[in-house]
């Protein structure tokens, strides 16, 4: 954990815009590409706690047009912002796009946080506005992002408002289940799990240049599954690794799952747990893409009008 702000005194909106600079661009072998963000904005944000699966809103402007951030000059935000921003018309609105942070630290300098993004294969990999900013990311460059203010967020708040999904509340047992769009948001979760936790998370990435190393005090077990290279339909063998478990040991009553994948695989994945016995409303389902559409889920925009 990393909190840089001091407590409010007054009460704020739990998110606001940060203006940073892409500080360094490094890649984690073919499939996976690390983008850090610095700059002074940076020691107003954070959580009270582990960042988790925390998620930040990169907004990005539409390529040959300048970008006007939402919100106050100072960055600070009110409700219903982003309904405003959605308000407002293209180009100048530019996109929005969400990302797991993979650590909040302090690098040389200040805070700096890490960013990993998923490199695309085949013939549309580059046709959103993310996989082009990640493509193209070099040191130096400006970036926005919504991200928690360090001075709004208590541990009063709830953690959705911040941006954390992860709630496994009294839970034991945890299942994680992800494919490779997962795997920052399943790393950090594992990095901060407490040793009196059990349970399997299974990632899925293309091949086994995908695999990262990951550390955990915990009693979770990790399992990477990869798609020799395409030879296996996207989510198969994490459909097939999460059926297997619950054919073997069930679903117990103390059990928490999370899973982030594309949004059908994740649709398949919850009727097997829900089937099984699971709880929905007590565990965590995210469509982290869509087949054929960019942007974040079921809410993605189809490819070709991006």
């Amino acid at each position: 954990m990393l909190r840089t702000a001091a407590s409010p005194s007054v009460s704020r909106h739990p998110v606001r815009v940060f203006e940073a600079v892409v500080a360094e661009v490094r890649d984690l072998g073919p499939h996976f590409r690390r983008i850090t963000l610095a700059g002074p904005s940076l020691r107003g944000f954070g959580v009270p706690g582990p960042t988790l699966d925390l998620r930040v809103k990169l907004i990005l402007p539409a390529p040959g047009h300048p970008l006007t951030p939402p919100g106050a000059p100072d960055g600070t935000l009110q409700p219903g912002w982003y309904q405003a921003w959605l308000r407002q018309e293209q180009p100048g609105r530019g996109f929005i796009r969400s990302y797991t942070v993979r650590a909040f630290r302090q690098g040389p300098g200040g805070p700096h946080i890490d960013i990993d993004v998923v490199l695309h294969d085949g013939p549309a990999a580059h046709a959103g506005p993310g996989s082009a900013w990640a493509r193209d990311a070099a040191p130096g460059q400006p970036a926005w992002f919504v991200g928690p203010d360090a001075a709004a967020v208590t541990a009063a708040t709830p953690l959705p408002e911040a941006g954390i999904n992860w709630n496994p509340g009294s839970a034991r047992h945890v299942l994680l289940a992800g494919d490779e769009t997962a795997v920052p948001a399943v790393s950090s979760i594992l990095e901060a799990l407490p040793e009196h936790l059990s349970g399997d998370a299974y990632l899925e990435v293309p091949d086994a240049r995908g695999v990262l190393p990951i550390t955990t005090r915990s009693g979770v077990g990790i399992t990477w599954l990869d798609r020799d290279s395409g030879a296996v339909p996207r989510g198969r063998r994490l459909e097939q690794a999460v059926g297997d478990a619950v054919a073997r040991n069930g679903v117990g009553p103390g059990t928490y799952a999370w899973v982030g994948a594309e949004t059908g695989t994740v649709g398949a994945l919850r009727r097997c747990l829900v089937g099984a016995g699971l709880d929905p409303r007590t565990s965590e389902f995210r469509g982290y893409w869509s087949r054929g559409k960019a942007g974040s889920g079921a809410n993605g925009i189809p490819l070709a009008a991006t």
